[in-house]
């Protein structure tokens, strides 16, 4: 009896014994360096709904062959790859101190984790996934679009968009491995892949290239939007896949709706880098060979930085492990972009700071050089925000003379950039914002060196109006020209009160003769034309250089634009 007691109660603690001391943990287990009891699936795969597999061959072996064969382009900071770091052993990799964030802790304790763990450990053979009633289940959506994207746009069509994407949006959000990505699109239209979680990344790289590409048919740009956005909707990659589908959505929505939209879809690919641990791996997922993941994360993080303070909302921070900063490569400005990002984050908004950092950031930002346009359109966005931040704390009577030239000339510059983006016909970010920026910018500052600006920046608007056609673009240009209106009426009324000043006051009479009130001879009062000639005898002890360098406003070179 003692026996078959103790026998029962070594049931339970035997297989905690096993997930202790498992020598093989399955590979999501092993990519997110949580615990795994060696089942298939276990229960980390079972409450995290990822999907549970083994690899076969040796880690060493593995790594050994991922660096030298997989990533041979991505070369870390000092020449090395985080992706080659020299494997660990099994026990040192789990005796490694676990993430500070607790947000794995959080959903193991969910409601919608709990069942799964224990349908898992009631029946660890169960395949099926327990009926979790996250809802009522009325008017349920689809999970899946009803279209095949093979059956929406043909091979060569697809080949020219990506190829689209890859001399645009790639350049300065380079997160994707090019041949990996060509090779999967070859291999999905030719049959050999299945529909999955790969295709929202191809059809979002599609939806960005027919935004680009002026000779995409308008039918075919509207169907593969919403291709994309039904999948994306519905799905539950919960892999890096999933984030770079976030950030190619943000980038749309960026460039096709209202800046709520695209700041919801930045926070939302934050949200996704935490739900995924990704920011927290080094190692790729299985299913993301086209996915440069500590890119991704440097991406996701400057896009939702730059749309957080153009439309002046919060920023979701989460914290990472992946700092190495991207290196450059041939017709890459992604490490650029980096760059822009960290500058960024170091005036943020909730950081005390003084004018001296703002104008140390716009001298920085003028002798930053780059090639891209798109990073020339970057430069004077924050350029132009650092000057307005200077305006909004009322301390631009205090700025140097050599700031405001500089915001001007990297407005200037993005200007520029944007005529550049309308004449190739591509709605890159801040084409028009910028330009709008300038011209307002230009009014604050109020300068003949500022104003001497504002008839080529009206200029450089109307002609992105014209190549971009829209009914917000005309709008625009119409409050620009009411602004320019009013800033002209002010001019107008200002000069009407100093010429007022010089008109003829003969007009007004004296009851009395000056010179019963002065004492002075009326002999000593001459007037020719209506001018007073004050006779030269009287100023001779008159000290000149007092009146001149008295502290008058009026004569105050210094506030005075040359």
């Amino acid at each position: 009896m003692d026996d078959d007691n103790s026998q029962i109660e070594a049931e339970p603690s035997e297989p905690r014994s096993i997930r202790q001391r498992v020598r093989s943990a399955c590979k999501p287990c092993k990519d997110r360096k949580k615990r795994c009891n060696g089942e298939n699936p276990c229960d980390t795969c079972i409450g995290y709904d990822y999907e549970c597999h083994y690899v076969v061959s040796s880690r060493k072996r593995q790594r050994k062959h991922d660096s030298a064969a997989t990533r041979p382009d991505i070369p870390g900071p000092s020449g090395s790859s985080a992706f080659t770091t020299p494997a660990k052993p099994e026990k040192e990799s789990h005796s490694e101190p676990a993430p500070t964030h607790n947000w794995g802790s959080r959903e193991e304790s969910s409601g919608n984790a709990f069942a799964k763990i224990l349908m898992g450990r009631l029946d660890p053979g169960q395949v099926n996934k327990p009926a979790i009633p996250w809802n009522l289940g009325v008017g349920q959506e689809p999970l899946v679009p009803k279209q095949d994207i093979t059956r929406i746009v043909s091979l060569d069509q697809m080949r020219a968009l990506v190829d689209v994407y890859l001399d645009t949006v790639h350049q300065v959000f380079g997160f994707i491995n090019k041949q990996p990505f060509a090779d999967t699109i070859v291999r999905r239209w030719s049959g050999l892949l299945a529909p999955d979680s790969t295709d929202m990344v191809i059809s979002g790289v599609a939806a960005l290239g027919s935004l680009f590409n002026s000779e995409c048919p308008p039918a075919l740009r509207e169907s593969l939007a919403n291709f994309y956005k039904g999948l994306l909707e519905t799905t539950n990659a919960r892999s890096s896949l999933e984030v770079a589908s976030w950030v190619l959505r943000t980038l749309y929505l960026r460039i096709t709706s209202q800046p709520h939209a695209a700041w919801i879809a930045s926070c939302t690919t934050m949200h996704t880098i935490q739900a995924t641990d990704m920011g927290q791996i080094s190692d790729s997922d299985v299913d993301s060979a086209i996915i440069d993941r500590e890119r991704l994360v440097w991406v996701s993080r400057a896009s939702t930085c730059f749309i957080s303070r153009e439309y002046g909302r919060p920023t979701v921070e989460v914290e990472t492990t992946l700092v190495s900063i991207p290196t450059s490569r041939p017709g890459d400005f992604t490490n650029d972009l980096v760059y822009m990002c960290q500058l960024s984050e170091r005036l943020h908004l909730d950081e005390s700071y003084t004018v001296a950092d703002d104008e140390a950031g716009i001298a920085e930002l003028s002798s930053f050089k780059t090639e891209s346009d798109g990073i020339i359109l970057f430069k004077g966005y924050l350029g132009l925000y650092l000057y307005r931040r200077l305006q909004s704390q009322s301390v631009t009577a205090s700025v140097a003379s050599e700031t405001v030239k500089s915001v001007i000339s990297l407005g200037k510059d993005g200007v520029d950039a944007a005529l550049r983006f309308a004449k190739r016909r591509q709605p890159w970010w801040h084409v028009a914002n910028v330009t709008f920026q300038f011209v307002c910018l230009l009014l604050v500052i109020d300068t003949n060196t500022s104003l001497q600006h504002l008839g080529s920046a009206m200029n450089a608007l109307q002609t992105v109006a014209e190549y971009f056609p829209s009914r917000s673009l005309t709008e625009t240009l119409g409050f620009l020209r009411r602004l320019v209106k009013l800033t002209c009426d002010r001019k107008k009324a200002e000069l009407d009160f100093l010429e007022g000043s010089l008109k003829d006051q003969s007009s007004v009479t004296n009851p009395e003769p000056v010179s019963s009130v002065t004492g002075l001879p009326q002999n000593d009062l001459r007037f020719s034309g209506g001018a007073f000639t004050p006779n030269s005898a009287d100023f001779i002890n008159f000290d000149w250089d007092a009146f001149f360098k008295a502290d008058i406003p009026v004569l105050d070179y210094s506030v005075i634009d040359t």
